[in-house]
This record gives C-alpha cells, sequence and structure tokens, in this order.
C-alpha cells in the first residue's frame, strides 16, 4: 500500500506552478494497467491544500476513489463525496455502498411448541 500523491489530470491542481505532465501521465497508466475506475464525486474538487491560504496557497485532488470493474458491478449505486478541509491539510472522503443483491430480509419466528 502507497500514498500516491498524484493528479490524474492537470486541471486536478491550482496554485502556482505547471503540474509536473509525466508524473500526470504515469499516474493515468498505471491506473489503467491496474484496470481501476476513478469513481464520480460531489463535494469539493480539490482534497488537499498546502495551508497557506495568503502567500501560494496551492490546492490539488490528490485523494480519490479508485474501485475495479467487478467491485463496481457489486456496489453499482455508491456515492462518493469529497468532505470540506477543517483539520488536515487532506479532505476527508465518504464513500457509501450499497450492495446490488441485498440480502432478502427474513421475518423472525419464535418456536412455540
Amino acid at each position: 500500500m502507497r500514498d500516491l500523491n498524484n493528479i490524474m489530470h492537470p486541471n486536478e491542481k491550482w496554485g502556482p506552478g505547471p503540474p509536473c505532465l509525466s508524473h500526470i501521465d504515469n499516474f493515468c497508466a498505471l491506473v489503467k494497467q491496474c484496470g481501476l475506475i476513478d469513481l464520480d464525486y460531489s463535494g469539493p474538487a480539490y482534497t488537499w491544500t498546502n495551508k497557506y491560504f495568503t502567500i501560494n496557497p496551492t490546492f490539488e485532488r490528490l485523494d480519490r476513489c479508485l474501485a475495479n470493474a467487478d467491485w463496481c458491478q457489486i456496489f453499482p449505486h455508491t456515492v462518493v463525496y469529497h468532505l470540506p478541509i477543517l483539520y488536515s491539510d487532506h479532505a476527508p472522503i465518504l464513500a457509501i455502498m450499497e450492495s446490488s443483491n441485498p440480502k432478502p430480509r427474513t421475518r423472525f419466528r419464535f418456536a412455540n411448541w
């Protein structure tokens, strides 16, 4: 397991200095090679900040939910939220999942014999 700290598109960075296009290309190739899908999200676009809000602030989308096709088939109604950055330099991410094959509910029956 590794913290990759990469963006997948130049528009996922706001701040001084251009994004490194070779890092973007390498990360996108890795995601594709692993058969992963970047899940859609709701909320703020950027999930990381350098916390320099007055001089040279930088915001990037470093955190994301990636899943493979099998996972997406099991959890097709997943909703991903980027929550606001409050105390850390990273935004928390919330993924709400519901299986496409929920277990049927059975009534509890008490045997009285």
